[in-house]
């Protein structure tokens, strides 16, 4: 037995030891989590299960489903391209068939023609009005077979702009959080990078706002967690309709978002968290089973403007000490961080 078998045999031997002293079901999905966790090969999903574990308290069902949206969804995303695939294969494959029929029988239909062509003046009448029979006859079996081909491409046409679609859906689910239907982890960071490509490039201001709700774990132990659901959803929906088109919310974990602005100045990012600020505040909150008003959340942010020679992870490190800075300052306002502050 190779060392490798023996970690993995041990490492499935302390998962399962772990889900069982946790108590927590024993389900592939947290099977998949916490061997990743105990065999240490990506600190980023272990750092991100101690992180949710410090916010939430527990290893919940929410915190699951959330590192496995964030570090697994891609398995999903790739079998349905591997399964499109295989359909894209067979229906050219299809076609493929009609075309090899149609190659040979119109190739046969051509020396039958140039054979005739060659010898008509020779032949005796009854010769003459038999090949004209034969030839009559080929001619509307090829007319068949161009109508068949034709049927052929026209379905695989169909067949393949509709498995387009599909690959289409499966990578919008792939970059949309579940719970709130707007970008994910996955999504921000492909967007920020494109972003800051764009800007180096142009040599254009791009700015990042991150937020956060504030008190939010004593909303989920007061409340529970289907109106902590509640909450994440209307602040998802609030924040997502208050910017323009050109710029991404995201649900960067949590009860965190990122906001990536574009073509936009600090002074402007500073204005436009102000605005979501007050209007995440000016919300209000009923429970949607009881009618019962638990009055209303405000959320603390950080702002931070790219600075070209800085990489797009260390925008988000800054404006994440800006989102901390304005939590330790009493929550509910904005702090920002000016680009110089990037190269110190």
């Amino acid at each position: 037995m190779d060392d490798s078998f023996k970690k993995a045999s041990l490492n499935a031997l302390k998962t399962m030891a772990l889900l069982d002293d946790r108590q927590i079901k024993k389900v592939p999905q947290n099977y998949t989590i916490w061997y990743e966790y105990l065999s240490e090969e990506n600190p980023a999903i272990k750092e991100a299960v101690n992180r949710l574990m410090k916010e939430n308290g527990k290893f919940s069902e929410e915190v699951a489903n959330q590192i496995y949206n964030e570090f697994f969804s891609h398995e999903k995303e790739g079998k349905a391209i591997r399964e499109t695939n295989k359909l894209v294969q067979k229906s050219m494959e299809a076609v493929l068939r009609e075309i090899r029929a149609s190659s040979t029988g119109l190739e046969a239909y051509g020396n039958k023609l140039e054979n005739f062509a060659d010898n008509a003046n020779d032949m005796t009448s009854d010769d003459f009005t038999t090949i004209v029979q034969q030839i009559i006859g080929e001619t509307r079996d090829m007319s068949q077979r161009s109508f068949h081909l034709n049927e052929s491409l026209s379905k695989a046409s169909a067949e393949i702009d509709e498995l387009r679609k599909r690959l289409k859906n499966v990578e919008q689910e792939a970059l949309t959080d579940p719970l709130t239907g707007i970008a994910n982890r996955k999504r921000f960071d492909r967007e920020l990078q494109v972003a800051s490509l764009h800007a180096k490039e142009n040599q254009s201001k791009l700015c990042l706002i991150m937020s956060d709700i504030d008190h939010f774990k004593l909303f989920n132990d007061t409340h529970g967690h289907l109106f902590g659901d509640q909450v994440l959803r209307l602040v998802a929906h609030t924040l997502n309709n208050e910017i323009e088109e050109t710029a991404t919310t995201a649900r960067y974990g949590g009860e965190e978002f990122g906001i990536i602005l574009p073509n936009t100045s600090i002074a402007n990012a500073i204005q436009i968290a102000n605005k979501l600020r007050k209007s995440v505040s000016s919300k209000k909150l009923v429970k949607r089973n009881s009618g019962d008003d638990v009055g209303r959340i405000t959320m603390s942010f950080g702002v931070a403007q790219f600075d070209h020679r800085e990489h797009p992870t260390n925008l988000v490190s800054r404006a994440d000490d800006a989102l901390y800075n304005a939590k330790a300052s009493g929550r509910d306002q904005v702090k920002f961080e000016m680009p110089e502050l990037a190269s110190a």
